[in-house]
């Protein structure tokens, strides 16, 4: 357990000097600082008087199907109707779904299941335009949503500064903390990010689980697949966080001595669906015994008709509460466009926290 007042200390420095670091540096610092605390002291009890689908603001019209989805059809800025005329959805389940909703669903309405999740009640695939009214009045469902597409964000950043003095004033380099990096993956060769001591003949890895949602879902024990990243901004973010700094020792990370474990959702573009995000996010809290994982970090969020259409209710703002819910600390970037001063997915999900990009 981290104690109180290196707490304390650490957010005083933090306060001081938060003029002269970027939001990452911030992020890393406190989920670190906060991780052990449990979701019994988070206060997370459930106050809801009425299932949250009753009143979503997602479902305006009543009609059990999420009002983006029409928006999302006869949209001309992106495909989210293939050749096939199939849409991507998130099934949402009155109860944890089942193998026979899965199978149910698969039958009556020709349903692809590409995801069935337990940490929140839903159920992810593709279906066909012309079987979403028949699909919304399965027995079980509540509501049928988009599945809407996240990308990267905080890739605008400015050096840090000060960092080697808050390592200094309160002796914190991450030491014998995990985060979980949920993003386009980690190369886990980078000279920065190979090891812990730069010592390529000791055995003390710093990337020491990986699981591959976007690719490899399937592979899910964490050392089946090595670490890799095709697209950057995963490895990027992982330096920012526990890089060693090498070779030249310029670029250090702001907990250098923290491990890492790498969870791909985002694909060599930078984006993916809600439905592989929520996979590796459900992962993370599936193997956070298994890799100690103590915190995650999360720099993405969703963007143009997810952002004007953003819940608190959406299926991946839900999975990010019940990860904190489940002990892990989760930080999401707050989103860099500003539209309409909003927050957006899954940045505005209730018990999380944000980090706002901050130009120095």
């Amino acid at each position: 357990m981290t104690n109180p007042c290196t707490l304390n200390r650490l957010i005083e420095v933090l306060m001081l000097h938060h003029g002269d670091m970027r939001a990452a540096a911030i992020t890393v610092l406190t989920i670190l600082a906060f991780a052990p605390l449990s979701s019994s002291s988070i206060g997370i009890g459930d106050y809801q008087e009425s299932p949250w689908w009753e009143s979503t603001s997602m479902d305006r019209d009543g009609d059990k199907i999420h009002d983006a989805i029409w928006l999302a059809i006869d949209s001309e800025l992106y495909d989210w109707v293939d050749a096939e005329n199939t849409i991507g959805v998130i099934v949402d389940f009155d109860h944890t779904p089942t193998s026979q909703d899965q199978e149910m669903l698969e039958r009556e309405v020709d349903f692809q299941t590409q995801f069935r999740y337990h940490l929140i009640d839903s159920i992810a695939g593709r279906i066909g335009v012309e079987d979403l009214i028949e699909a919304s009045r399965l027995p079980g469902v509540v509501l049928i949503e988009l599945d809407g597409i996240l990308t990267t964000q905080m890739s605008d950043v400015n050096d840090i500064h000060g960092i080697p003095m808050i390592w200094e004033d309160t002796g914190y380099t991450g030491e014998g903390s995990v985060v979980s990096i949920i993003d386009t993956g980690i190369d886990s060769d980078h000279v920065g990010l190979d090891d812990l001591d730069d010592d390529n003949s000791t055995n003390d890895s710093k990337v020491i689980a990986f699981y591959d949602a976007v690719n490899n879902p399937d592979k899910t024990n964490g050392t089946e697949i090595k670490a890799y990243d095709d697209q950057g901004h995963g490895t990027h973010c992982a330096g920012i966080t526990a890089g060693t700094g090498a070779p030249d020792f310029v670029n250090i990370g702001v907990a250098p001595q923290a491990q890492l474990v790498g969870v791909k959702v985002l694909d060599e573009g930078g984006s993916g669906s809600f439905a592989t995000v929520m996979a590796g996010m459900e992962w993370t809290v599936d193997k956070r015994h298994d890799f100690n994982i103590r915190a995650a970090s999360m720099s993405l969020g969703g963007f143009g008709l997810i952002e004007w259409t953003s819940s608190e209710e959406e299926s991946v703002n839900r999975m990010a509460n019940e990860m904190v819910r489940s002990g892990v600390a989760l930080f999401i970037a707050a989103g860099n466009s500003a539209v309409s001063a909003q927050i957006g997915t899954p940045g505005s999900a209730e018990d999380v926290r944000q980090i706002q990009e901050m130009a120095t």
